[in-house]
């Protein structure tokens, strides 16, 4: 009995010992800064960034979802990005896509103070936005009844094995085969459809 006391007593100390790092912690954090946290990234322009990195979730693009997640975060005093949150959602895809990115973002100048450098709050914004071709293909599989699951690509007599993007202008014609038929010629992977695409000039599957 005496030891589950001792035990029940080592925790309660080491739970007030959390309550107040935290405590500490996020009172360090300036909530007035002379100079603001800046973005030193490559590239350093926050939204060429995400462009750069983002990986636009499949599910989410065949709904055509779109949106701009919302995030805040502490920069540290020697330029960590800590504690990223969802404070605006979209989708929880998207919301899932914009920490990862924020998690990547981890070379920032640090705000200012008085001189000294200090943590502080950003708020990030990550934009999904598809473009218009991308809103044009996704319809069209929509209007073919693929958009229930992933259908299989094949551009060019190659099947691609990511999201892929293509000029409008240099597609020459999209084929849908689906059924036996699909999967005869495809394999096991093209059950769910196959979107067979002819480009005017030869286009390699990109992300």
């Amino acid at each position: 009995m005496k030891k589950t006391k001792l035990f029940t007593g080592v925790m309660f100390i080491f739970l007030l010992g959390v309550a107040s790092f935290s405590s500490a912690q996020t009172a360090s954090v300036a909530q007035k800064v002379d100079k603001e946290a800046k973005f030193k990234g490559s590239p350093r322009n926050i939204e060429s960034f995400h462009q750069k990195y983002m990986k636009y979730p499949d599910e989410a693009r065949m709904e055509m979802i779109e949106g701009t997640v919302e995030i805040t975060a502490i920069v540290t005093s020697d330029g960590k990005l800590m504690e990223p949150e969802i404070t605006k959602g979209v989708d929880p895809l998207l919301d899932s896509e914009a920490l990862r990115l924020a998690g990547l973002m981890q070379d920032w100048k640090p705000a200012r103070k008085g001189g000294e450098k200090v943590n502080s709050h950003v708020t990030i914004p990550v934009e999904f936005q598809m473009s218009e071709e991308d809103r044009a293909f996704m319809q069209t599989l929509k209007n073919n009844g693929l958009t229930e699951k992933m259908p299989l690509f094949v551009i060019d007599d190659q099947i691609a094995k990511a999201t892929i993007k293509i000029a409008d202008y240099n597609v020459k014609s999209v084929r849908v085969v689906k059924g036996e038929k699909a999967i005869e010629k495809f394999g096991p992977d093209a059950k769910n459809g196959v979107v067979i695409i002819t480009t005017k000039r030869g286009t390699p599957p990109v992300r």
